[in-house]
């Protein structure tokens, strides 16, 4: 395995721990800020429907932009985003939340998965791409696990603060590309 597979990998559990903290409490989180059912789904369709025009559209971008400082740009999006939950109040503030996070996702999805192909040994390419995929399982299942335990005795104040920590240091692992480049 590769110093930056390694970097890349090692910043995406991070990333995705921290993401999946939330788990199923997302649900209860907008009943806090006076959402519904509704609220849920809509939120859901605007992260969705955003996401995927992003995807299309920052991909493109990852042609001729450098692939390294757009998941830069990604994770620290979504490290950035995590404080604003901390301060949104309606439903509303929550959509808008949702775009911001479905641009962090689409400066990961294409960018990420150029970096991971390029960088993936190529004699090893199952066994790589297989640390990718189920440590990713493995990531989220202890995550819900953290988050429950988080929500239920210290609140969804400090899981924000914790999904920002912990999306910081994804940041400052990612930043190890730039620097290994020269």
């Amino acid at each position: 395995m590769n110093t930056k597979y390694k970097i890349l990998i090692l910043a995406g559990f991070f990333c995705n721990f921290a993401e999946n903290l939330i788990g199923p409490f997302y649900s209860i989180f907008v009943q806090k800020i006076g959402g519904d059912i509704l609220t849920i789904g809509y939120s859901t369709v605007i992260y969705m429907i955003a996401t995927g025009i992003l995807i299309i559209a920052i991909g493109k971008l990852s042609d001729k932009w450098n692939k390294e400082w757009i998941t830069i740009f990604g994770y620290t999006l979504f490290a950035l985003n995590a404080l604003g939950y901390i301060f949104i109040s309606h439903p509303w503030q929550l959509f808008i939340l949702q775009i911001i996070s479905a641009l962090g996702t689409a400066c990961l999805t294409s960018p990420l998965t150029v970096l991971m192909a390029h960088n993936v040994n190529k004699n090893k390419e199952g066994l790589e791409w297989a640390l990718s995929g189920g440590g990713n399982k493995i990531i989220i299942g202890l995550a819900v696990l953290a988050g429950t335990y988080l929500v239920k005795y210290l609140g969804f104040t400090t899981l924000f603060i914790t999904i920002f920590t912990i999306d910081s240091i994804a940041v400052l692992i990612q930043l190890q590309l730039i620097f290994k480049k020269k």
